[in-house]
């Protein structure tokens, strides 16, 4: 084995949490460091330790030398195969059955949705989607991601919803 990176090791737990949409909190309570520390993690001051990098492989079912590598790979639908994997796993489960972070239910659900590629959604719409997945987020919670999320995401027209001018969100 090569040497063991933890600068490159922290890069591509970030990457599996974002992948797998897990929030930087719940992962924080998984490993037991407080979320100040994951702050300081995700800003590049601190790295993850020895003992947290341990609970990653278990919790993202890679290897040492997978998360070691240049590029860790990920595979289709990663968060639901988590989720069979860890069922008899009550503490890595129950991080899971949680709601994803909101950027995650839009890079990987929304974004593919084919109404919101083709004709756009209106937020009470989108609001239904992620409802119908289990998610629930409140409308302007979802607002303000779409508005975070301009490099995929624009505002494709207008429409009066009850007397309300709201936009319509489309996929770029």
């Amino acid at each position: 084995m090569t040497s063991i990176d933890r600068k490159f090791i922290t890069e591509n737990i970030l990457k599996l949490l974002d992948y797998s949409g897990v929030a930087d909190s719940d992962f924080a309570n998984l490993i037991e460091k407080s979320s100040r520390t994951m702050v300081r993690i995700r800003k590049g001051e601190a790295l993850f330790t020895i003992e947290s990098i341990n609970i990653a492989t278990q919790f993202f079912d890679k290897t040492l030398d997978e998360l070691n590598t240049i590029k860790v790979e990920f595979e289709e639908n990663y968060r639901n195969k988590l989720k069979d994997i860890h069922k008899s796993n009550t503490s890595f489960y129950a991080v899971l059955e949680k709601r994803p972070t909101i950027t995650y239910a839009i890079k990987y659900y929304l974004l593919e949705y084919h109404e919101f590629q083709t004709s756009g959604m209106i937020v009470d719409k989108i609001n239904d989607f992620f409802n119908s997945l289990g998610w629930e987020y409140s409308s302007s919670y979802i607002s303000s991601s779409m508005s975070r999320h301009k490099k995929q995401i624009y505002v494709a027209g207008t429409k009066i919803v009850d007397g309300n001018k709201v936009n319509v969100y489309k996929k770029k």
